[in-house]
């Protein structure tokens, strides 16, 4: 087996036993490639040590401190009080089981603008970048799961042994197939037989995970869509006549005008943040409400304990006129924003022509689904910049390897969104939801790292290989959380006990010291072989 190594990398950081000055720090950033492969937005290593010429690092170190509890907070507002009443009313409004909708669409609703971005996931100008975000996507599969897992053990979890054998057995075999796939090397070139060959047999296992991905989730789909219908109620027939109609109902939908409450009431509510975050701390929720009151203008938020279930027409058509400048964050070109801008502001004078602001309308889970695209992309950029700070303080400061990083230290944003999202569903017990969400975030995870890669040119001429030995040992760790999991759920009669949230813990705690033993070569990863002379 041959894995590449990345030890040799330039990494962004100053020889140890140095102090350096302001201008050697700016140099480092302004020189070193590796110091902005994950900028998205803003280079804050450039703005500290070239614009604010800091030469102490402690007061970065602090600094970075500070904007990450910022990132954090506004993350934590947008995951609770946007994403979230969103996501509860489409697993309501939806024809299917509650674990069948979670499992099908939580990970692509979260996920979804990371893999549709038009953010260059790999460079080709950048040799290594590949082998980074392959470890990035094993990562975040990992920490997915740990997360879900252990949330859903502090309050405790029954499920059903087939439901559970089921999930963790399909994400095994992926992992397997994965590790098998990743570590082949494939040569790439312009003009050769060779690479042709390769690029087909590279193509060949993409459309092989697609295909039984896609088959899964079709069964899914159907499994549950049969089993609500079958426990569904009859309705009961309402009898009416068109005299009971108003004259334009024929137009703007079957629900009648709300003449109770006014236009400026509607309003109010919607954007009163410290009501809606009365559950909040009170230091929270006075330095939030402000960023809240200008959201809340542009994120619509359809929940059933808002007047017309949260409808407000202006705020979906600003919403409608907001999200193709939203979509700018994530570098879309010319022609993709123009696109994007046809459909998005068509929409909304289509809204504001066929709505009227004091009737709901009859299919308002598609404005639910508008809020939560908007606050998925939204969370995107924050997870974005979250990484980004890491990135460039871990490797500076720690001097830590590449794919460490990005295995270790990657995905806090999703791992935060996603515990919030979890321990919200099960305060509304739904608990067949909850569980789907965790095993529908590590199952995309696994199975549409493959594609990713190969969709965003990962696979080139100067990358033969994808996988590293880091990236291996963490596979192989994940196998044995994955069969350790299973096997302790089993025995505890299919309970998610604290005691599993021990185990997790003790697991996660080796997993961390092993890779951080790896890095100071106290130990060889476990894939990899050394040849002593």
């Amino acid at each position: 087996m041959e894995i590449v190594d990345l030890s040799n990398v330039t990494q962004c950081s100053l020889p140890k036993g140095t102090s350096p000055n302001a201008d050697e720090y700016c140099s480092l950033v302004t020189n070193t490639l590796s110091c902005g492969l994950f900028v998205n937005l803003i280079d804050f290593m450039k703005i500290f040590f070239c614009k604010f010429k800091l030469s102490v690092l402690p007061v970065y170190g602090l600094c970075n401190v500070f904007m990450l509890v910022g990132l954090f907070s506004l993350l934590h507002m947008m995951t609770k009080y946007f994403f979230f009443p969103n996501l509860v009313t489409l697993i309501e409004f939806a024809p299917m089981t509650q674990f069948g909708f979670s499992y099908l669409f939580f990970a692509p609703c979260l996920l979804m603008p990371y893999y549709t971005s038009a953010w260059p996931t790999c460079s080709v100008k950048v040799e290594k970048l590949s082998r980074l975000q392959f470890a990035k996507l094993i990562g975040d599969a990992m920490r997915h799961f740990l997360t879900g897992i252990m949330v859903l053990c502090v309050r405790g979890y029954k499920v059903e042994g087939v439901t559970l054998w089921s999930c963790i057995i399909f994400m095994m075999l992926g992992i397997l197939y994965l590790t098998l796939v990743s570590n082949r090397k494939h040569h790439i070139h312009a003009d050769n037989m060779e690479s042709s060959k390769h690029l087909v047999l590279l193509e060949l296992r993409v459309l092989a995970f697609i295909l039984i991905f896609c088959i899964v989730l079709i069964t899914i789909l159907a499994v549950s869509y049969s089993t609500f219908a079958r426990n569904k109620l009859p309705k009961k027939e309402k009898h009416g006549s068109f005299s009971d109609m108003e004259s334009d109902d024929e137009i703007l939908g079957s629900y009648p005008k709300q003449r109770i409450y006014s236009r400026r009431h509607i309003w109010l509510q919607t954007v009163n943040g410290n009501r809606i975050m009365r559950d909040s701390h009170v230091v929270y929720r006075f330095l939030m409400v402000p960023i809240f009151f200008v959201l809340a203008h542009f994120i619509p938020v359809i929940s059933k304990d808002r007047y017309l279930i949260g409808w407000v027409k202006y705020i979906n058509c600003l919403c409608f006129l907001a999200l193709p400048v939203l979509c700018l964050f994530h570098q879309f070109d010319a022609v993709q924003f123009i696109v994007v801008a046809i459909v998005c502001w068509t929409s909304s004078l289509l809204v504001y022509i066929s709505t009227h602001s004091m009737r709901r309308p009859d299919h308002v889970w598609l404005y639910s689904l508008l809020g939560l695209a908007m606050s998925s992309v939204a969370m995107c950029v924050l997870c974005r910049e979250i990484e980004n700070l890491t990135w460039q303080y871990i490797g500076l400061r720690f001097d830590l390897l590449p794919d460490l990083n990005a295995l270790m230290y990657f995905g806090l944003g999703e791992m935060f969104s996603e515990a919030i999202l979890i321990k919200g569903l099960q305060l509304r017990k739904m608990w067949d939801a909850s569980f789907g969400a965790v095993m529908s975030m590590t199952t995309y995870g696994v199975f549409l790292a493959f594609p990713l890669l190969y969709y965003h040119d990962c696979y080139n001429s100067n990358s033969k290989i994808i996988a590293t030995a880091s990236t291996e040992t963490c596979m192989l760790f994940m196998l044995l959380i994955l069969t350790t999991s299973l096997l302790h759920i089993s025995m505890s009669g299919y309970e998610l006990r604290t005691s599993l949230f021990v185990y997790l813990m003790a697991e996660a705690s080796v997993y961390v010291i092993f890779q951080w033993m790896t890095h100071h070569t106290s130990v060889y990863p476990l894939t990899f072989l050394h040849n002593l002379k």
